[in-house]
């Protein structure tokens, strides 16, 4: 975890856990309990929303953490973007269905001793692919290399299939396995 985005996070999650909210630390502050670390600026929380009361969650985060960050961005009602001591961290509201089964499948980890719950490498993968972003790709293969042989290959496969129907771009389940067996070749040799 870079220094710099610790306390931070740390102030969020607090945050979180004292109001009874579940989380998962997701994009590039999740990569490094994973094995892969590269610079990232900011923080993305993925949290669940009781009862579906987005209102209520929104309105909640922004009393705690009333400088918004991003202020020129268009608001979107499923991002909370903030400012904690001068980072960005993001509280991703999740909808129903597979973003609350991020959550769900979300692993406590050992931060250097203080822990937080982080998304599953799966479930990382999966959403890199779907935002299919260059520094995505490469954070993928960076996981498959790190976590090779300790993957759920099938919840991977069938999640990235159902995306790639539901967005028309099946581009993002053939660039996936076109990795996957090009790191599967690697670890062969």
């Amino acid at each position: 975890m870079e220094k710099h985005l610790e306390i931070p996070l740390q102030k969020a999650i607090r945050f979180l856990e004292e109001n009874g909210y579940r989380y998962a630390i997701i994009d590039g502050a999740a990569l490094p309990p994973w094995g892969h670390v590269r610079a990232t600026y900011d923080v993305d929380l993925k949290v669940l929303v009781p009862d579906t009361n987005y209102d209520a969650v929104r309105q909640a985060i922004r009393a705690a953490f009333p400088q918004r960050a991003r202020s020129h961005a268009p608001e979107n009602p499923l991002i909370v973007a903030v400012s904690i001591d001068s980072v960005t961290v993001d509280f991703l509201l999740a909808i129903p269905g597979y973003e609350e089964l991020i959550i769900e499948r979300a692993v406590k980890r050992d931060l250097g001793g203080w822990s937080a719950w982080i998304c599953s490498a799966e479930d990382l993968i999966i959403q890199k692919a779907v935002a299919g972003r260059g520094k995505d790709w490469l954070d993928i293969e960076a996981l498959l290399i790190e976590q090779y042989g300790k993957l759920d290959e099938a919840y991977i496969e069938d999640w990235l299939s159902q995306f790639a129907e539901a967005l028309e771009q099946p581009e993002i389940l053939q660039e996936y396995q076109k990795l996957y067996k090009k790191i599967r070749s690697l670890a062969e040799k």
